[in-house]
């Protein structure tokens, strides 16, 4: 933040695309908003992605018919 001339402006440096960007503060609670709104966003797809990982690894122990007939010790009937 700065000041200049009795009014604040926010200065945010984009070196990657050799700008700023200049806003007052209506503009930085705009950006701070949006910025929640992404983060938001993006813990959401994490969380998908989390659940969709998960859900695929069941599928190496071959579903649920897999193991029905020969359980091991903790389970119900099968050779121990």
């Amino acid at each position: 933040m700065i000041q200049k001339g009795g009014k604040s402006y926010y200065v945010f440096p984009d070196p990657a695309n050799n700008r700023a960007y200049i806003g007052r503060p209506k503009e930085y609670q705009a950006y701070q908003q949006l910025r929640a709104e992404k983060k938001l966003a993006m813990e959401n797809m994490e969380t998908a992605e989390m659940y969709q990982d998960a859900e695929m690894q069941w599928s190496l122990w071959g579903g649920w018919e897999a193991g029905l007939g020969s359980w091991g010790p903790m389970g119900g009937p099968g050779p121990y």
